[in-house]
């Protein structure tokens, strides 16, 4: 980046400018703590936060002192042609390595998720994509996206697009209506009224969910405005010397310790993001040197430093590197059974992310966006030219070089976007969920081989496939007839015997909607109606909480809550059926709130009777959730994709203790059409249990209706 010089005194300079060596380096150490900070920390450092102000330093710095110029052109397709020139090729070339690693290591079962990501990161709105899905960026495991980083990539996309909409447009207005002088302070006002506007969105966003904060363009937008305002409001002060050490040793310290003192990921970019991007800004300011100087290692170390070879090189594929070193960690992860980064598979993980960015800058970046400046004795004032006009090649090896990286990049952007077509087009056919009657089809008995001790043969397939069962969802899930995580309103739908005037209410979370698929057949056949209440995440309590710590779950399922018991003292129903515990924390035998039983007791001082069934395994060995069809598809054994019974069932359920003296309580339990005595496995009589980590197939609950009814009679005294 340039900025402005003048004469050896304090204040500010006026002058011609100066390249700024140590940003190019300050970028390089932006992305070398990424990519430790993953390997081995697991966490955020805030060297993207640095790097996007960097991004806006040098982009809206260029556009804003562009407008001081009014010969300058306000054409946006030369920016965009050097944007795509700059950004398009490696990501590209990386994208595609990511999707061939992807074929080979990751089970199918992840493809789907994976090529829709890289679509989404290929037209720059993989942070909406990953914010829809509530991604979790904080530690890398085999689960995680290896396109998960490309988020920023997109809000970079996103954000050239809109600065460059609204300051050539303006830059316009200002030309057609005012007619003289220069809108170059106009627009840093405009940069700044965004600047001040993102920051109050993000704090916003922080404090109503961050997890989508994180990903928000809006949210983030104010830390590449403030590079831009910086590159012009500081641009040419020159501190004097105590200061400017004192400034960039400071900038370094926040920068690099910023990982170490807290986890961007829960809380960036929120006000704590200040403290690295505030440490890169106060670099930038300490590193505006006297007209005439250069850093020296005794009085300007820290800009001397990030001046050296080193970290200029590595700011040169800083870009590449970032690209790369992701998807090796994600796909190092994915092949490693141990599921862990040791010192020398993150140290070759780093090597290797190192070597494929230099090939990559060299091979794919260099010939494409910087060919005018290979070696060719052309003049700055030439080399100049040639950027603005797109960077022409001019000799026979340039030209060979442009051609190969032109046809290298084309190639593989046509054979991966034909291999995702392809598995699109093809995805409703391998999705399609088969119906499973567990009562004729001896090959597939589901429960009923651990409940009606019937031996399933070992030589089918599962049913649902791995690539089905995650379509395998509650007919109330299709329908609607859940309340998602951002609304509070109650909706009610109506199943099993629609006519019957005896009614279920099924009430609570999504582990009280999975059972909807048994109640529907078992309503049906004995003739009553099952009328759902449901919320995703809500399990029903009186305050919304399960903890005893009385922390409310979340904002809606707050507002819900007293809605949906509103709606059940209306309704009436016979029965309400809900859940009886739940695990401890991520794994653990499981146990009942006392909330639980507090509104069991109130719904009996309504006349309303409870039925309340346990909870279901969850799958989760101490290192994150496990989805059944991954596990499976990566070679897995049922037993293996499954939980120890000992280690998430408690021996006695632990609801008996809880319902004991309320008469108006009936409990019931399918854990023994779960597990057998050691294991509950992810597989049952050779039907897939569970269509993720924690919630049950729609096929496995059908094939437990039997035992479910025979339950049930009891309860209701119905049959």
């Amino acid at each position: 980046m340039a900025t402005t010089t003048a004469p050896a005194t304090s204040g500010r300079q006026r002058g011609k400018m100066a390249y700024r060596y140590d940003i190019d380096g300050l970028r390089g150490l932006a992305i070398a703590l990424v990519v430790v900070f993953h390997v081995w920390m697991g966490r955020v450092s805030g060297g993207v936060d640095v790097f996007l102000t960097l991004s806006g330093f040098f982009f809206v710095g260029s556009l804003l002192r562009g407008a001081d110029n009014p010969r300058t052109s306000l054409n946006p397709i030369p920016h965009l042609k050097r944007l795509v020139r700059r950004l398009y090729p490696a990501l590209v070339v990386t994208i595609a390595a990511t999707l061939l690693g992807t074929i080979l290591i990751k089970p199918p079962t992840q493809w789907s998720a994976i090529f829709d990501q890289a679509i989404a990161s290929l037209l720059y709105y993989q942070n909406w994509e990953l914010a829809l899905t509530a991604g979790d960026y904080a530690a890398a495991d085999a689960s995680i996206s290896p396109l998960q980083h490309l988020w920023s990539m997109s809000v970079q996309g996103q954000f050239y697009v809109i600065v460059l909409a609204v300051i050539l447009g303006l830059s316009a207005l200002w030309r057609l209506v005012i007619r003289r002088g220069s809108p170059k302070w106009f627009l840093v006002l405009v940069v700044a009224a965004g600047t001040a506007f993102s920051v109050w969105w993000s704090v916003l966003g922080q404090e109503a969910n961050p997890p989508w904060n994180y990903y928000d363009t809006a949210a983030r937008m104010w830390e590449l405005l403030v590079g831009g305002l910086v590159a012009i409001v500081l641009a040419g002060i020159v501190l004097p010397w105590p200061l400017r050490l004192l400034a960039t040793a400071a900038g370094l310290f926040l920068i690099v310790s910023t990982g170490f003192y807290f986890d961007g990921a829960a809380y960036f970019p929120g006000p704590l993001a200040w403290y690295p991007i505030g440490g890169a800004l106060l670099i930038v300011l300490g590193g505006n040197l006297p007209a005439g100087q250069t850093p020296t290692p005794l009085k300007d170390p820290i800009t001397w430093l990030l001046s050296a070879k080193v970290f200029r090189r590595l700011g040169d594929i800083a870009y590449s590197l970032y690209l790369w070193h992701w998807p090796l960690l994600i796909l190092w992860l994915s092949s490693d059974i141990a599921n862990r980064i040791t010192l020398g598979s993150g140290t070759a993980i780093i090597a290797i992310s190192v070597v494929l960015a230099l090939l990559t800058e060299k091979y794919v970046e260099r010939p494409l966006r910087m060919a005018s400046r290979a070696k060719g004795g052309k003049t700055p004032a030439a080399v100049a030219r040639d950027l603005l006009r797109g960077g022409p090649v001019r000799t026979p090896a340039q030209k060979r070089q442009f051609v190969g990286a032109t046809s290298l990049v084309v190639v593989v952007a046509v054979a991966t976007l034909g291999t995702i077509g392809w598995w699109t087009a093809t995805a409703s056919s391998r999705s399609a969920v088969p119906y499973v009657d567990s009562l004729s089809d001896p090959d597939h008995p589901g429960a009923r081989a651990f409940l009606d001790d019937i031996d399933a043969p070992d030589d089918v397939p599962f049913l649902p496939s791995i690539l089905q069962v995650s379509h395998d969802l509650p007919a109330s899930t299709m329908d609607g007839c859940i309340s998602d995580f951002e609304t509070s309103e109650v909706t009610m739908c109506v199943y099993g015997d629609e006519t019957s005037p005896r009614t279920i209410a099924l009430v609570g979370g999504s582990h009280a909607e999975h059972w909807i698929s048994g109640l529907d057949e078992v309503g049906k056949h004995y003739g009553f109606r099952v009328i759902t209440v449901l919320k995703m995440g809500c399990p029903l309590t009186l305050d919304s909480t399960v903890s005893d710590s009385g922390e409310q779950l979340y904002e809606s399922c707050a507002e819900w809550t007293p809605e949906a018991l509103a709606a059940l003292v209306g309704l009436q129903p016979d029965f309400v059926f809900t859940n009886a515990s739940r695990p401890v924390g991520v794994m653990g035998p499981d146990v009942t709130p006392r909330q639980y039983a507090d509104l069991w007791n109130a719904l009996g001082e309504q006349g309303i009777n409870v039925i309340a069934i346990r909870d279901t395994p969850w799958l989760n060995k101490g290192r994150g959730p496990i989805r059944a069809s991954d596990c499976l598809g990566d070679g897995g054994t049922p037993e293996e994709c499954g939980m120890p019974r000992e280690r998430s069932i408690s021996p006695i359920n632990p609801a008996s203790l809880a319902a004991a003296g309320l008469d108006t309580v009936q409990l019931l339990d399918l854990t023994d059409g779960l597990c057998d005595p050691e294991d509950c496995p992810a597989v049952v009589g050779n039907v897939i249990v569970y269509h993720d980590s924690h919630h049950l197939s729609g096929s496995w609950v059908r094939s437990a209706s039997g035992e479910l009814a025979r339950q049930l009679g009891p309860a209701t005294g119905w049959w």
